[in-house]
């Protein structure tokens, strides 16, 4: 759905140039890894998008409208614990690196007393060992780091990371650690933002037959659409995404799009269920045609599109981009 709606915009936008002998440029950047946030933060590293006046970018979800505020700056870091095996009946001659992760942890829970509400620390133990009766003499933890910007995910990272360097010293093992990803809170655009709008009440959302009903009901929901346009909190939101890394490279305008009943929670199997009805192919459909109409305002209405460069250069006139994620390191294929 992420991919396929602005494709199909990005066509019709196209069209429309040739139709109107209208010149203009349409670029379609296809990004993988959307879900781990790496994506657009490695193809940002190699120089993609800085050869675009303006972007889009859009989400499906059980809502429709614009935020102008994005979500919180993120690091995705991996700890690497390193021990001594040994026999479990024999554990004193061992150093178990699944204790420094567990260890490491248990101090990660006291720290998130002591950092601003608005923070989030996630893990994960990626490996922790492979039978109860063997000291693992390697053990890996994946956490997420959430806060408002760069500067507040940097020290709340040195912090956790000195958690990870006691548990280390304790557990007398050692550790080490990378960053996978680095994302960047939101730069708000207004005139990206009401463009986007514009073509939003424009187009509008798909419209939910009794079918559409059903077939949600089936699954357990009430079966409602939320039919209305929002205009957005105007705060920023909880979650993160490397689409918020391109905002500091070109003036975004970012929408969402309805394509799920009300009440289906995030990340769960039927909003996969429901990404494959009729009225999610609908969603599609109209999220393109925001994707065309707000490409071609831009390309057509010259002031509109120096409004929101002037807003972006004004933002961005003290700041140069930085990847953090250095030139040498891989691109993240698998998971860590």
């Amino acid at each position: 759905m992420l991919g396929v709606a602005p494709a199909a915009g990005a066509v019709a936008a196209k069209a429309v140039l040739e139709h109107l002998k209208s010149p203009g440029q349409i670029i379609y950047y296809g990004c993988p890894a959307e879900e781990t946030l790496a994506g657009k933060v490695y193809m940002a590293r190699d120089g993609a998008f800085r050869d675009l006046d303006a972007v889009l970018a859009w989400h499906p979800g059980t809502s429709t409208g614009v935020n102008n505020r994005g979500g919180s700056s993120l690091d995705s870091l991996v700890y690497e614990f390193f021990g001594k095996t040994s026999h479990g009946a024999s554990a004193h001659h061992g150093r178990s690196a699944l204790d420094g992760a567990m260890l490491m942890d248990v101090a990660a829970n006291y720290l998130r007393e002591h950092v601003p509400e608005n923070v989030r620390i996630h893990c994960v133990i990626r490996d922790g060992g492979d039978a109860p009766n063997v000291v693992p003499a390697y053990a890996k933890v994946w956490y997420y780091v959430r806060g408002k910007d760069r500067a507040q995910v940097d020290e709340i990272r040195k912090r956790l990371t000195k958690c990870a360097k006691g548990a280390a010293m304790a557990t007398e093992t050692t550790v080490k650690w990378h960053r996978i990803t680095a994302v960047y809170p939101r730069l708000p655009n207004d005139a990206m933002c009401e463009t986007v709008r514009q073509n939003l009440e424009l187009f509008g959302p798909p419209h939910a037959s009794k079918k559409d009903e059903e077939r949600v009901q089936a699954l357990g929901y009430k079966g409602k659409f939320d039919g209305q346009i929002k205009k957005g909190k105007g705060s920023q939101g909880r979650g993160s995404s490397d689409e918020d890394n391109v905002s500091w490279l070109a003036p975004m305008g970012r929408f969402q799009m309805v394509c799920y009943t009300k009440g289906t929670p995030g990340h769960h199997r039927d909003m996969t269920a429901q990404a494959a009805m009729p009225f999610a192919e609908r969603a599609i459909l109209q999220t393109a045609k925001v994707f065309a109409g707000s490409a071609i305002d831009l390309i057509l209405d010259a002031e509109r599109l120096r409004a929101a460069r002037a807003e972006f250069e004004k933002a961005t006139e003290d700041f140069t981009y930085d990847p953090i994620i250095p030139k040498r390191q891989k691109v993240p294929v698998d998971p860590p």
